[in-house]
C-alpha cells in the first residue's frame, strides 16, 4: 500500500481537527470477502465513514467534517508541523454504530441501511478469527438491528439481496433466506451456491466466501474439469 497525504477536517461540532489518512496505491495482497458482504484488506484499511471526536466525544459523518487542509510532503508548509501532532480520526464500533442510529444521524433510509451494516460487521469482526460453532451476533441490540436490516432490505438489488440472505441465515431463519437466494441473477453465482450451502447446513456463522488461497483452489478445480 502507497499512504497518500493525510486530510485535515474539523470536527462539524466543536471545529477541533485531526487527521484523515488516505491511500494513493491499494494494496489487495491477502484480501478476504466475507459472507457477511465484508471486504477485508488487510495491507490496505478503509478510511471510517462516522467517527468520534476526540475533542468534544460526539459521534460525526467522516464525509461532513469540513477540510481544513492536506499534509502533503511534497509541497509542505508553516501548518505542517502544528498538523503532524494532531490525532487520527479513527474507526468505531458496533455499540457506536448503534449510538449514532438512536441519536437521529441515518436522516435519509440509505444512511440508515449503512449504519446498521457496519454495525452488524463490527458485531461480526469478533468472531473472525474465531473457529467452531455461535460466531454469529446473539446480543439483543445486535439481534434487533439485524431485524430491521432485513426490512429495510427487502426491495433492494440483487447485492442487497444477498445482504439479506446472509442477515436472515445470521438470525436463524432459514427458510426464508434459502427462498430470496433464488431471485439472485447469475452474477453473484458463486456467493449465492456459497450461502446456499450455509444455510442447508443450518450455519448461522459468519464464514470466508474468497480469499486468496480459495481462488487459487477454485481456479485449479475448474482448470482440471
Amino acid at each position: 500500500m502507497l499512504q497518500g497525504p493525510d486530510l485535515v477536517l474539523a470536527c462539524p461540532h466543536c471545529q477541533s481537527l485531526a487527521r484523515l489518512f488516505t491511500v494513493a496505491n491499494p494494496d489487495p495482497t491477502g484480501a478476504v470477502s466475507w459472507s457477511d458482504g465484508y471486504q477485508e484488506m488487510p495491507l490496505t484499511p478503509a478510511q471510517p465513514n462516522i467517527s468520534r471526536c476526540k475533542n468534544c466525544g460526539k459521534l460525526m459523518w467522516v464525509a461532513e467534517c469540513p477540510p481544513v487542509g492536506m499534509i502533503d510532503e511534497n509541497q509542505p508548509s508553516p501548518e505542517h508541523e502544528e498538523w503532524k501532532k494532531l490525532p487520527y480520526i479513527e474507526p468505531v464500533e458496533e455499540k457506536d454504530y448503534l449510538e449514532a442510529l438512536k441519536s437521529g444521524m441515518a436522516v435519509e433510509p440509505e444512511r440508515e441501511t449503512e449504519l446498521r451494516v457496519f454495525a452488524w460487521w463490527r458485531a461480526n469482526d469478533a468472531h473472525r478469527r474465531n473457529e467452531g460453532p455461535g460466531r454469529y451476533p446473539q446480543s439483543p441490540e445486535s439481534v434487533e438491528n439485524l431485524e430491521r436490516l432485513v426490512e429495510l432490505l427487502k426491495d433492494g438489488e440483487h447485492e442487497f439481496v444477498l445482504f439479506r440472505a446472509e442477515a436472515l441465515r445470521q438470525l436463524g431463519r432459514f427458510d426464508e433466506a434459502r427462498d430470496i437466494l433464488h431471485g439472485i441473477c447469475s452474477d453473484y453465482a458463486i456467493a449465492r451456491e456459497r450461502l446456499a450451502e450455509l444455510i442447508a447446513q443450518k450455519s448461522r456463522d459468519v464464514e470466508v466466501l474468497f480469499s486468496e488461497p480459495l481462488i487459487a483452489e477454485m481456479q485449479a478445480e475448474g482448470a482440471e474439469a
